[in-house]
Parts: structure tokens; C-alpha cells; sequence
């Protein structure tokens, strides 16, 4: 079972003058399946988000490179 957070952040600007808040939503990943997200980890990935039949769907997929990774030549 996972459950969706939100939290306001606030970032400082104006030598902390005034204050940007914003709100963040996550998720949190259950330990059990760990092992099936640690290939995606540091990895860009498209979000899709449906909703069907009062379910929440999130399609996650890797982003496709349009360059080479670097390679040692």
C-alpha cells in the first residue's frame, strides 16, 4: 500500500527577503520493490498518468536518447 504526499516547499530569494512556496507531491516506493526500480535509478522517465474505473495509473517509461552514451574510445 503506498499513499500520496503533499508538502509545501518554500525557497528564499532576495537575500532571503521573500519567500517562493510551492507544493510537492511524492510517492513513496514500498521496500519490496526496490529491486524491480534500482535498472531506473538516475534514469529520465516519461510520465503518463490515467485514471480508470477509480484507479490511478502511472506509466513510467525510460525517455529515449537522441545521442550516444560517452563510451571510452
Amino acid at each position: 500500500m503506498v499513499r500520496l504526499q503533499m508538502r509545501l516547499a518554500r525557497k528564499r530569494y532576495l537575500k532571503s527577503k521573500r519567500v517562493y512556496e510551492y507544493e510537492r507531491i511524492s510517492l513513496h516506493i514500498p521496500r519490496k520493490l526496490h529491486d524491480a526500480i534500482k535498472p531506473y535509478l538516475k534514469e529520465d522517465l516519461d510520465l503518463k498518468v490515467a485514471t480508470e474505473k477509480g484507479s490511478l495509473i502511472l506509466i513510467l517509461t525510460p525517455q529515449k536518447r537522441f545521442c550516444p552514451p560517452n563510451t571510452p574510445r
